[in-house]
């Protein structure tokens, strides 16, 4: 049920007419009222997975931004032992091996040490 509630979801927002629309719908209705319980887990299942893809985003802009200001090599060579490349195909879930790379919950827990090291790194500094 979960894979032909993505599939709706997804024709949904391409569909550039009423009735299209309207046909989606309809379809969404039918799906709904034949089994409503596989029909709330897929759409608890759909809610889960936008909400993970918003907070890989909101991650990755994070990084964006502060990425002038400290050096991705740096935290890629000092505190994963990895190169750039590593790194970024990570943050921006390139395909490796025919899946997208992601980053562990080991390897996030590493990130944040080590945006927390640099950050009071920074701070115990003064002239």
């Amino acid at each position: 049920m979960f894979e032909k509630v993505k599939e709706l979801r997804d024709r949904y927002s391409k569909a550039t007419t009423l009735e299209e629309k309207q046909q989606i719908q309809k379809e969404t209705d039918q799906l709904r009222v034949e089994n409503p319980q596989a029909w709330a887990d897929a759409m608890l299942e759909c809610i889960t997975e936008s909400a993970d893809k918003a907070e890989k985003l909101v991650a990755k802009k994070r990084l964006d931004e502060i990425s002038n200001i400290i050096s991705i090599s740096y935290i890629a060579k000092e505190y994963f032992g990895k190169t750039p490349q590593w790194f970024y195909q990570r943050l921006n879930e390139n395909i490796v091996n025919g899946k997208p790379a992601t980053f562990t919950e080991d390897e996030i827990k590493t990130l944040n040490f080590a945006l927390k090291d640099i950050s009071k790194k920074i701070g115990s500094v003064s002239i």
